[in-house]
């Protein structure tokens, strides 16, 4: 399975709008839709841990403010790897529905 049509939202989270199952696209509004809701959320809890930490980090410089930034981009990236594959995947499958409400449920994503 590859991935096609990734891209950055405007909050800087990368937001997939396409799979492709060998040369046929599959464009599911439901997964990709549900990928969107958790990386926005993910997202969300990076950046308000980040400002709680904020004070006692103390000045950062920039080249610190981008390790931050990187390193807690990164955690979120491996963190949400496992549900955004399933979620891919029971596309690929044809167990959207199921898969997409497990994992709604999971993370108290709204519809």
């Amino acid at each position: 399975m590859a991935l096609s049509n990734a891209f950055p939202s405007r909050k800087g989270v990368e937001v997939v709008s396409i799979a492709v199952i060998g040369s046929s696209p599959i464009l599911d509004p439901e997964v990709s839709g549900t990928i969107v809701s958790l990386r926005e959320r993910f997202e969300a809890v990076r950046r308000n841990e980040i400002h709680r930490v904020r004070r006692r980090l103390g000045n950062l410089s920039s080249d610190q403010e981008d390790v931050v930034e990187s390193l807690s981009r990164g955690i979120i990236e491996k963190v949400l790897q496992a549900p955004v594959t399933m979620l891919l995947n029971a596309a690929a499958a044809d167990h959207t529905a199921f898969i997409v409400k497990i994992v709604r449920k999971i993370f108290n994503l709204q519809k």
